[in-house]
């Protein structure tokens, strides 16, 4: 998703210049210890599942005993029912190899979720609402290698099935010709491009992790439609006293081809532009920032707030100032592991006409 990359480029590059050499030293075992395993049940709220309850299973581990130069492994497993009957079970892990000189990245899941759609562009309106749901499977392993101090280059395979897509006939999806309506598979192999400096994977507070991901889907791959992403993510996270963290982030996502309806970019969510029904404004491409303030009071509870704004567009030369969308709010967290410093969190999103209650776990970004 830019004069193409160029207002968040300008940024990325700023906020590197002023880290470049960052140490990653903390870690989440502590003292001799390799391993660690966490499960426990959990719950959440936001706008797009309503209540949902669930279990997560951790496996926290060293690739190499007793190096503290590298931050821990770990391989998770999360399931998830909800109270609008949406079901989601997602396996993911982070590998960190010795000396970091190697990480893989792994994300697999299924889902069943029925959702909501107010068509394309960036000025949809509200009454044109629109319920579907759908199943889909997802199969992502990406593998990366050091290649200058914290600078890394890799590989990613993307799949996805899509299917059981249930939508109004002759509503929006048929009235807008939305690719992808009646499901399919998407393949593609992607390139990556990343710098990560964080000191912590969950709730970093200083440090900075930006990564260009550029992958083409090919039928020739087994894919159901010929097209091609490129992403840019950044973050940049500080640390202005002992106890409170500033943090930044900005994305910008660009589709070129025929792009089907689970890969437009969508504005809004427990992530980005909290406040906005996640997908409340799609289209190809988007552009997004936002930045959150991290207070700890005492204890394992802290507060925060939070800013952003973002706009999605079919071609990203439109894409203008005077378009964007605003969100903002604050949240209350609760750390329910100190030593992997993950948290809960509680956010309240406001936007135009719109606004959310998440209650999550780990951090938005």
């Amino acid at each position: 998703m830019k004069s193409r990359f160029a207002l968040l480029t300008a940024a990325c590059l700023f906020f590197c210049s002023t880290c470049f050499g960052t140490d990653v030293t903390d870690d989440t075992l502590k003292g001799n210890a390799n391993s660690k395993f966490l499960a426990f049940p959990f719950f959440l709220k936001s706008p797009e599942t309503y209540w949902g309850f669930g279990a997560v299973a951790v496996y926290f581990f060293k690739a190499k005993k007793n190096d503290l130069k590298i931050r821990t492994s770990d391989v998770n497993l999360v399931t998830l029912y909800t109270l609008r009957k949406q079901v989601v079970s997602v396996l993911g892990a982070t590998i960190y190899f010795p000396e970091e000189k190697k990480i893989i990245r792994f994300q697999s899941s299924y889902s069943y979720y029925p959702d909501k759609f107010w068509g394309m562009g960036n000025h949809s309106r509200d009454e044109s609402i629109e319920e579907y749901s759908m199943r889909q499977f997802f199969f992502n392993p990406q593998l990366l290698g050091k290649f200058f101090r914290n600078w890394y280059a890799g590989f990613s395979y993307e799949f996805q099935n899509v299917y059981d897509f249930d939508y109004v006939s002759n509503g929006i999806f048929d009235r807008e010709d939305i690719t992808g309506r009646h499901g399919g598979n998407v393949s593609g192999v992607g390139m990556l491009l990343t710098w990560d400096t964080r000191n912590h994977a969950y709730s970093p507070s200083k440090g900075l992790f930006a990564e260009l991901n550029a992958t083409a889907y090919d039928k020739r791959l087994g894919s159901d439609y010929n097209f091609t992403s490129f992403t840019l993510d950044f973050r940049k996270f500080v640390s202005v006293s002992r106890k409170s963290v500033l943090a930044f982030q900005g994305v910008i996502k660009n589709n070129a081809g025929i792009v089907p309806f689970r890969n437009f970019s969508m504005l809004g969510g427990p992530e980005m532009m909290r406040g906005y029904y996640k997908g409340r404004f799609a289209a190809t491409d988007l552009l997004a920032i936002q930045s959150e303030l991290r207070y700890h009071l005492f204890w394992r509870l802290g507060l925060v707030v939070f800013a952003g704004a973002g706009e999605v567009s079919n071609h990203f030369s439109e894409i203008a100032f005077a378009n964007l969308h605003y969100s903002g709010g604050g949240g209350v967290r609760l750390m329910v592991s100190k030593s992997e410093k993950l948290n809960l969190r509680l956010d309240y999103g406001i936007g135009k006409n719109s606004s959310g209650l998440y209650v999550i776990l780990k951090e938005a970004f």
